[in-house]
C-alpha cells in the first residue's frame, strides 16, 4: 500500500547483528541490511503482531534467497521459532502501527519545537533591526531630557536617529544653544525636529516638564 513504511535505525548497518549474519553467511553486510528489509517487510503486512502462524525458516529463506537467513537471524536475536509459528523479535519496536504513531508523533512534536524556536526568534531580531536605528544617548544630554524626546519622537512614530541627532545638533550650533536646551524645546512645542530659526519663535530656550 502507498505510504506504507518500515521504521529503521540509521545505526543498523554498524550494528553487531548485521555483521554476524553477514560473517555466518559469508555475504556482504549491505546485502544483510536488503534482505532484512524484506523480512521485515513481510512481517508488517502479514501479521498484525509479528507471530507468523504455520510459516518456517524455510520461508524466510526462500524470499530472502540465502539458505539458513532465518536460523541466523535467529542467532542474532532477532527471530524466534516456536513450534509452526515464527516470531518477530521486538515487533512492536520497529513494525507496529503504534511504533509508526509514535515516530509519526515525535517527528510531529520536533517540527513543532523548531517553528517554536524559529518564531520566538523573530521579536528579538524585529527588536534588534528597531534597535539599530535608535540613536545612543549623547554624553551633553540629560536622561530625563533624553528620556522625553524618545517618547516624543515614538508618540509621533518618526525614529529617533543618528542622523536626526546630528542634524539637530548642527541647528543648535547655528543658534548658539545646546544640544541639551534645543530638545527640551521641541519636548516644550511638541517638535520632532529642530530649526536654528525657529529660536525667535521660540523666544529663548526653556527648560521643560515633562
Amino acid at each position: 500500500m502507498a505510504g506504507d513504511w518500515l521504521k529503521v535505525e540509521t545505526s543498523l548497518p554498524d550494528k553487531p547483528e548485521v555483521h554476524y549474519i553477514a560473517s555466518t553467511l559469508n555475504i556482504d553486510p549491505d546485502a544483510v541490511i536488503g534482505k532484512l528489509l524484506r523480512v521485515w517487510s513481510w512481517f508488517d503486512q502479514h501479521t498484525e503482531d509479528g507471530n507468523a502462524h504455520g510459516v518456517t525458516f524455510a520461508l524466510v529463506d526462500r524470499f530472502t534467497g540465502v539458505t539458513g537467513f532465518g536460523e541466523a537471524m535467529q542467532f542474532a536475536g532477532w527471530l524466534v521459532q516456536k513450534d509452526k509459528t515464527l516470531v518477530m523479535v521486538n515487533f512492536d519496536r520497529h513494525n507496529s502501527k503504534s511504533a509508526k504513531k509514535r515516530a509519526l508523533s515525535g517527528e510531529r512534536q520536533q517540527r513543532f519545537r523548531n517553528a517554536s524556536v524559529t518564531l520566538g526568534a523573530l521579536p528579538e531580531k524585529r527588536r534588534e533591526e528597531k534597535n539599530k536605528y535608535i540613536a545612543h544617548q549623547p554624553d551633553s544630554v540629560s536622561a530625563e531630557t533624553w528620556g522625553s524626546f524618545l517618547a516624543l519622537r515614538k508618540a509621533k512614530k518618526a525614529p529617533v536617529t543618528d542622523t536626526a541627532i546630528k542634524g539637530i545638533a548642527s541647528e543648535a550650533g547655528k543658534a548658539g544653544i545646546s544640544l541639551e536646551s534645543a530638545l527640551r524645546e521641541c519636548c516644550a512645542r511638541g517638535w520632532i525636529g529642530f530649526k536654528a530659526e525657529w529660536v525667535p519663535q521660540a523666544e529663548k530656550p526653556r527648560g521643560v516638564q515633562i
